[in-house]
């Protein structure tokens, strides 16, 4: 009877598939079969776990496939009812790659540099290890991601030396990354051979591919995986190898700025698993509360984050946007622009303003930050500029400017540090509003009180100065005073001490990896209040 081994199309995962087919013998097919993350081009963090797996664990259990091959990794800790892996092969090596134009690693990584990583992990710790470097998402099978490195869409991408070698890639020694710094992914460069639990016959064949040592040390790195959450958001590295009839394990973990590692040895992977967990964990939110005054969608990845980290979160909204009266003169001005000039958008909500007229526009755009450029992209707007920082200082010093006229689609709230950067630097500047922003808070307001009432100081995180009013205008300028106040620019934290008198922590930088580490050194703050100068 044949084999029929199903996988999903990419070249990496037919080359791993072909790898586990020829050493099953001849009466074996193979069966391409396409996932929910193979078919969408959203963040791989917001597709959940299981992402890349579970259509071919579906088709497993409907007896469409008897066989599956998973890169490990991909493969949620919990497994499905009905299905086993039956065999984890011997493991390719686990270490990353730092893949840059040049081809000359972690040295030739210029200044500044932008780093396209999907995974929180790689993000966290090239970051530690390179705190200049901006990581920002990126797409796409290997040789998409190589491509767009040797374009310059980014500086560097991080991959994993497994894959590059499954597919013949050439690497050199100095490109690789040291597992110290970039600690792996639980279960990287190992493969994973599924089948369905009952099916014995087929199991014992499979088990002869089977490497134990290489098993024992992938269940240490998924089992504690497992016991901090088993959330893709998890920024945890861990290795774990078998040696002498124990399991050694090293692991570390980011918690916003700080690493915190644990190195040990167990009888069996669930104890050195547990030894782990425990001493990782005490590095946890528990306990703290953290108040976020941005909607959901502004927030989203900072809430999941810090939640991860087992911290309470509650979301309070302290403004919100809306649409002008009169958006005659905003048509009129986008009109006005030609090819000459440029028109520079500053958040999501300058995005959908300008959106409708995205047919007319003649100008090219410049966008604030990878969010609004998302915005712009979703209303058919594709931005020319994108600031690698999402800051509108960071933007006003970085964008090439046009030989006629900036035009600034901003908030009637907005301040006036863009457009004195952009003067500063010779251009013709007009602010156009595209949009209000309406002080107000909403949300979980009581909840927000009742912590602040109970003495427990929560972080509140910042993202404007106009939040900041909206704070201290529904709860009182005294009750932020017994609060740890987050700001994520210097803006904002001059604001807080212009109303309250007291300093913010500021983040380093205005993104999630930025926002988290500055949440973190708040909470570690003792009665003093910490300052985080911002870049």
């Amino acid at each position: 009877m044949t084999v029929v081994i199903g996988t999903r199309g990419s070249a990496l995962a037919l080359a791993q598939t072909k790898l586990v087919a020829s050493r099953l013998g001849d009466d074996v097919e193979i069966r391409v079969l396409h996932t929910v993350g193979d078919r969408s081009e959203r963040p791989i963090r917001t597709l959940g776990d299981g992402a890349f797996v579970a259509t071919i664990e579906d088709a497993l259990l409907r007896r469409e496939i008897d066989v599956a091959v998973h890169s490990l990794k991909d493969l949620p800790t919990a497994e499905r009812d009905g299905l086993v892996i039956a065999a984890v092969p011997e493991r390719e090596d686990p270490r990353d790659v730092l893949v840059t134009a040049t081809r000359g690693g972690l040295s030739s990584l210029p200044e500044g540099a932008v780093v396209g990583t999907s995974s929180p992990r790689r993000a966290a710790f090239l970051r530690a290890l390179r705190p200049d470097a901006m990581t920002l998402e990126i797409r796409g099978n290997v040789d998409t991601r190589l491509r767009k490195v040797r374009e310059g869409e980014y500086d560097a991408t991080v991959m994993a030396l497994a894959g590059l070698r499954r597919l013949g890639v050439a690497v050199d020694e100095g490109e690789i990354l040291d597992a110290y710094v970039m600690p792996p992914a639980p279960g990287q460069g190992a493969l994973a051979v599924q089948c369905q639990a009952e099916d014995r016959a087929l199991r014992t064949r499979l088990e002869r591919l089977d490497d134990p040592d290489t098993h024992s040390a992938v269940r240490a790195e998924r089992a504690l995986l497992a016991a901090l959450g088993a959330s893709c958001a998890l920024r945890l590295g861990t290795l774990a190898r078998a040696e002498r009839g124990a399991v050694r394990l090293a692991a570390a973990f980011a918690v916003g700025g700080e690493i915190v590692r644990f190195e040990g040895s167990g009888r069996d992977h669930d104890s050195v698993a547990a030894a782990a967990a425990l001493s990782l964990s005490a590095s946890f939110l528990d306990g703290l509360t953290v108040v976020l005054t941005r909607d959901d969608e502004d927030d989203r990845e900072l809430a999941e984050d810090l939640r991860t980290l087992r911290a309470r979160v509650l979301v309070a909204p302290c403004i919100r946007t809306e649409p002008v009266a009169d958006d005659t003169t905003l048509k009129s001005a986008l009109m006005a622009v030609g090819t000459e000039d440029l028109i520079i958008v500053t958040s999501r909500a300058g995005a959908t303003a300008i959106g409708s007229y995205h047919a007319e526009l003649r100008a090219p755009v410049a966008a604030v930050g990878w969010a609004t450029a998302e915005q712009l992209r979703a209303c058919g707007i594709s931005p020319r500029f994108v600031s690698r920082v999402p800051s509108g200082v960071a933007l006003g010093r970085e964008v090439q400017l046009p030989r006629g006229t900036v035009l600034l689609a901003r908030s009637d709230r907005a301040t006036g540090e863009l457009p004195t950067i952009l003067r500063g630097r010779g251009a013709r500047v007009r602010e156009q509003i595209a949009y209000r922003t309406v002080v107000g808070m909403n949300g979980e307001i009581d909840p927000v009180r009742g912590v602040i009432a109970s003495g427990a100081r929560p972080v509140v995180v910042f993202a404007s100065p106009s939040a900041v009013e909206g704070f201290v205008r529904e709860i009182g300028g005294r009750s932020l005073v017994h609060t740890r106040p987050v700001a994520i620019g210097p803006t904002t934290a001059r604001r807080i001490a212009e109303l309250t008198g007291i300093a913010a922590t500021t983040a380093r930088t205005p993104d999630v990896l930025g926002l988290v580490s500055a949440v973190v050194a708040a909470s570690r703050a003792s009665e003093e209040k910490l300052y985080v100068d911002a870049r």
